[in-house]
């Protein structure tokens, strides 16, 4: 039997009294480290999994380095304090640092720069890097705000990844978050007025299209990167991004497809989704320009690749409608829309200013980084096969 390593990612922020702190880095829903948090729930869950043959590898990171030792010794404390059926193993700032001591020799400065814990598209790159190190052939990627119900989910994650169907290679599957009754679609903003506000439909959208095909397992446009699985292959060929804002399961798709490679959506693959309830209300403007910044650097990215190898032509319209609306519209126009909106109901000055040299600096940012991303598949290809 393949060896198989469940891998969860598990994000930390100040004590609930010092909310106000700035945060280095910035995640979606760091549990306070005050609070009880969602990684022992989920790790409990694992407990119900029918599968002889799986451990699991926690990645624990903060929002800012002052608390790496503190965020260290509580994902530790929250292992010390459960009893698991499983062998489990934590990768945080201390193993990190003996990595890259490990990797120095082995591949160039600034790949290693992008070997940390600091963001979405670097911790997943973690996610495949550490078990692939230890002999992982199989790995499966949950978050921490997850539980699994369904005892036969490991047998469905491994049932076709890595394997040959009517000639196709299935590079990699995803699966549904469900929220505790059993749905799957998101709630929908009401008259939305702008692309960026239409997401969640557009989300839902691609599920119903998906679900209009009758065949268990199909092709996608869309994967969630808290029900994601990587057989070994397309491990040592295709690395998340580092230089993308957020969005780096979809990316990571898009990655795939540069290569040839296929993801599918398997149907049958469910997991809990069950988000904390201390979302951080500091970053709902930064999330939107996080948002931004990731469709007009994923553009830019496409554009490179189709110029880089002719035989590049990923249609946009197999990636419709999301995030394949995202590609094809004035992105530039509908961010713009947003953004002057937002800043004007918060009352930032100028909102019109602020707004133009959002959309100014973010494609410049995207022309000078978008390039990175092809030398670090270079530097990840030639690392793994050393490795």
């Amino acid at each position: 039997m393949k060896k198989l390593t469940i891998v969860v990612p598990t994000y930390w922020t100040y004590p609930s009294d010092e909310k106000n702190k700035e945060e280095e880095y910035i995640f979606d829903h760091p549990t306070p480290l005050d609070r009880k948090g969602t990684l022992g729930r989920l790790l409990f869950s694992l407990n119900n999994i029918d599968y002889d043959n799986f451990e699991v590898l926690v990645l624990s990171s903060a929002v800012h380095d002052e608390l790496k030792g503190k965020v260290e010794s509580k994902v530790e404390l929250i292992l010390k304090q459960n009893n698991y059926n499983y062998p489990i193993k934590h990768f945080s700032y201390s193993q990190l640092n003996e990595l890259k001591e490990k990797l120095k020799e082995a591949t160039p400065t600034e790949f290693l720069k992008e070997i940390n814990l600091k963001n979405y598209g670097n911790i997943r790159n973690l996610q495949l890097l550490v078990p692939y190190m230890d002999g992982t052939d199989i790995v499966v990627a949950i978050d921490d705000d997850d539980i699994i119900e369904d005892n036969k989910y490991l047998e469905k994650a491994v049932e076709f990844v890595g394997k040959e169907i009517d000639g196709n290679y299935i590079a990699g599957v995803a699966g549904y978050y469900t929220d505790i009754k059993g749905h799957h679609y998101l709630q929908e903003k009401q008259n939305p007025e702008n692309l960026f506000e239409k997401k969640n439909k557009l989300m839902n959208d691609t599920y119903k299209k998906l679900e209009n095909i009758e065949q268990r397992l199909v092709k996608t446009p869309l994967v969630l990167g808290g029900n994601m699985v990587f057989p070994k292959k397309t491990i040592e060929n295709i690395p998340f991004d580092p230089f993308i804002s957020r969005g780096e399961d979809i990316d990571y798709l898009i990655n795939a497809k540069m290569e040839g490679y296929q993801f599918y959506f398997d149907k049958a693959l469910k997991i809990v989704h069950l988000p904390p309830d201390y979302d951080n209300d500091k970053i709902n403007i930064t999330k939107i320009e996080s948002d931004i910044y990731r469709f007009i650097y994923e553009k830019k990215k496409l554009e490179i690749a189709k110029d880089k190898n002719k035989h590049i032509n990923i249609e946009t319209d197999e990636l419709k409608p999301y995030p394949g609306e995202f590609l094809t519209a004035n992105i530039k126009k509908e961010a713009y829309d947003l953004l002057f909106k937002s800043y004007k109901k918060q009352n930032i000055s100028k909102p019109k200013v602020k707004a133009e040299n959002f959309i100014k600096n973010a494609s410049y940012k995207a022309e000078q980084l978008a390039p990175s991303y092809f030398n670090f598949n270079n530097s990840w290809k030639e690392l793994l096969s050393v490795l």
